[in-house]
């Protein structure tokens, strides 16, 4: 089994997924820390920049804006969270992001996240209390759909950490804020496959 499990690692390693073979290893132990992946070589493959726009009580929203890196965009999520306790959830998410070249991609976004106990500046109670409810998620960003320049990166996987936070006073179209970074052991050749990609 574990010479199994080398081959497979070794050929995930070739298509750039190393980190999701030590990911798969991770299930067979249950005592080490879900962040050890993150602690294996990764590089940022690109970050996200988000206003949540929309929250309801039945914990379905949405949050747009931006990310930076080796895909670069504008970027749409659909959202639902699943408590599974009273400070944790799960979640199964859809992202969409579209270049100024037209190429867009579509990830599943499934991981999980808790709740942060939020920090107050209780000298000033006007304007000391700041976020209502937030916290850390970590999750794996799936390719489901991609066209022109994303299109050989379907079936990839890649991890990534989120930081959300919703604010106490929101107002109408402004719930919050979600800062993503996303992974991957191959950043460079992905990147210059890419870069690559003949432009019409």
């Amino acid at each position: 089994m574990e010479k199994r499990r080398n081959i497979l690692a070794g050929l995930l390693g070739l298509g750039g997924l190393t980190a999701v073979a030590k990911a798969d290893k991770r299930k067979d132990n249950d005592n080490e820390s879900p962040n050890a992946v993150f602690n294996s070589g990764l590089q940022l493959f690109f970050a996200q920049r988000d206003t949540v726009i929309n929250f309801g009580a039945d914990f379905v929203g949405n949050h747009i804006g931006t990310v930076e890196g080796a895909i670069t965009g504008t970027s749409i999520v659909n959202f639902k969270f699943e408590p599974t306790s009273q400070n944790t959830i799960k979640f199964d998410n859809r992202c969409h992001i579209q270049d100024i070249d037209g190429d867009q991609i579509v990830f599943q976004v499934v991981g999980t996240g808790r709740f942060s106990e939020p920090l107050a500046d209780t000298t000033l109670p006007l304007l000391g209390s700041l976020m209502a409810l937030g916290g850390p998620l970590v999750a794996t960003y799936v390719a489901l759909k991609a066209t022109g320049k994303y299109a050989f990166l379907v079936g990839r996987r890649f991890p990534c950490k989120m930081a959300a936070s919703n604010c106490v006073r929101a107002s109408a179209g402004v719930q919050g804020n979600v800062y993503v970074e996303v992974y991957s052991d191959n950043v460079s050749v992905l990147a210059s496959a890419i870069r690559a990609y003949p432009r019409s």
